[in-house]
């Protein structure tokens, strides 16, 4: 790998957002610095409102991990879905990308202890990393991990770390953000589906695996995963449903995920599929 892109979804611009972008940033800078001493360059992106506050710019502009830095306008569409497909589509240049999301953190040697993995298994199309979440109000102790149950071997029905299509239907609590994805790969399976609004990334992990065998689990932490902030996407979807409606749309993506395209359908749990 000799390049990787960077993309940074940000939906609104606040004073709160600013601060955990500057704290985002910092773990990127880090993360790009290492992945330069092992030749790979990073390429950042942005992307979001057209105005970007002058602090951020000022954080970034002058700095030499990045390979190069661009802010874009995603035509006014701020879902974390579009902006993300719309980076891949436009704006990344090389063979992989990673989606970090402004109130979390990578680690610094992530792309590092990465690229063994990423090197060994060529056909595969997403590797994805242990993950730390912790509470944002409280982020002294990890509350709990994510993705480590690709290297159960009570849940794997083979290698340890790869996730077939079955084994997803199995289990559906991962996380994608911080993976480390093939651009092109991720292009051919359709992206991600901004309807399936809250099991996208499930979705996306059952569809990858099924046109292309596998997603796999890197043994390491490479990601820090922030929740229960008040202002959270994620968090007003989760304040608004049920426990029941939850698993609906764990339902719905198993069996969207044989439909390559987003198929726009305005879902609802009386529909009939």
């Amino acid at each position: 790998m000799k390049g990787i892109d960077i993309i940074i979804p940000v939906h609104k611009y606040t004073e709160e957002v600013s601060e955990l972008l500057k704290r985002c940033l910092t773990s990127v800078k880090e993360m790009a610095e290492k992945a330069n001493e092992a030749n790979v360059k990073c390429d950042l992106h942005i992307v979001g409102p057209n105005t970007l506050p002058d602090e951020i710019f000022d954080l970034i502009s002058w700095d030499t991990e990045f390979n190069s830095f661009n802010i874009h306008e995603n035509e006014g569409e701020l879902d974390f879905c579009s902006q993300v497909n719309f980076a891949v589509n436009n704006v990344c240049e090389n063979e992989y990308f990673i989606v970090v999301e402004f109130d979390d953190m990578v680690t610094p040697k992530w792309i590092n202890m990465a690229l063994p993995y990423i090197n060994e298994r060529k056909k595969c199309p997403a590797f994805l990393p242990l993950v730390e979440t912790y509470d944002i109000k409280n982020p002294s102790v990890p509350v709990h991990y994510i993705n480590e149950i690709g290297w159960s071997s009570s849940f794997s029905d083979k290698e340890l770390g790869s996730l077939s299509t079955d084994l997803l239907k199995d289990y559906c609590n991962f996380n994608i953000t911080g993976s480390i994805i093939k651009k092109n790969d991720f292009i051919k399976s359709g992206g991600l589906k901004p309807s399936i609004k809250l099991s996208f990334g499930y979705e996306l992990l059952l569809r990858l695996s099924h046109l292309f065998k596998e997603v796999f689990v890197i043994p390491k932490v490479g990601y820090f995963h922030f929740i229960n902030r008040d202002d959270s996407l994620t968090s007003d979807y989760h304040k608004n449903i049920t426990k029941e409606e939850g698993s609906w749309w764990i339902k719905l993506a198993t069996e969207e995920y044989q439909y390559r395209m987003d198929r726009k359908k305005e879902y609802t749990q009386t529909e009939e599929q």
